[in-house]
């Protein structure tokens, strides 16, 4: 995959663990939502991060959370933050969004994993597609809902927009769903054969996602996850 050099636009802190990234790419660059990017922090040493905007934009956005505990995003937010430019491969990834597919859409994010299912309704909305897409967003506390207004917006100005919050471990006055994501999506439908699936989460999440899916009717070949190439 051919690399670029991109320099940094701007980073914003939105909670206290996400950095919210645009990148500036100094040469034209084409991509599908849903791919992701690999910033090249030196020989063999590729981090990956999805893209969280649509090809349209001439800007490249990313949502990394980083703490000084997790040295795989923190030091890619440090080395954005020197000022030098960076070296990344664009167009990593085969979880791009199927736009000629009619079937009803599943996208299901764990924490982060936001930002990859953001790029594909900002795809769904630009294109006008017309299928029933239900947007599972999961996250351990309320307070890591850093984009809950904009699913909320998708969700009222888009009538085949459904979003559903979930919280694994919430206040007492939640009146949403709780628990693990992915039950979420199996205790809300009898069966799955319908749909294409999206999925994004840690790889312990995928796995037994994908398995559970496949369980309820899902076929495998319409449930898309760059987390399935690695386990």
């Amino acid at each position: 995959m051919p690399q670029i050099t991109c320099n940094v636009a701007s980073i914003e802190k939105l909670n206290s663990f996400l950095y919210r990234i645009f990148l500036a790419p100094t040469t034209a660059v084409s991509f599908k939502a849903g791919q992701y990017v690999s910033v090249v922090m030196g020989e063999g040493d590729k981090r990956h991060f999805s893209i969280a905007n649509i090809p349209s934009n001439e800007l490249i956005e990313l949502h990394i959370g980083a703490t000084p505990e997790n040295g795989y995003a923190m030091q890619v937010i440090e080395k954005m933050q020197s000022g030098d430019s960076l070296e990344v491969e664009i167009a990593n990834g085969e979880a791009y969004l199927r736009e000629e597919s009619t079937r009803p859409i599943i996208l299901m994010a764990g924490g982060t994993g936001f930002s990859y299912v953001k790029s594909l309704l900002e795809q769904i909305i630009e294109s006008d597609i017309k299928n029933e897409v239900h947007l599972y967003w999961g996250v351990k506390e309320y307070s890591h809902f850093y984009f809950e207004d904009q699913a909320n917006s998708w969700a009222t100005e888009h009538n085949n927009i459904h979003f559903h919050p979930v919280v694994e471990l919430p206040e007492a006055d939640w009146q949403g769903k709780q628990g693990y994501v992915h039950q979420a999506v199996l205790d809300s439908f009898e069966n799955l054969a319908e749909f294409d699936i999206y999925v994004v989460g840690r790889f312990e999440m995928a796995k037994v996602a994908r398995e559970d899916f496949v369980k309820k009717g899902a076929l495998v070949e319409h449930i898309y996850g760059d987390a399935f190439a690695f386990i």
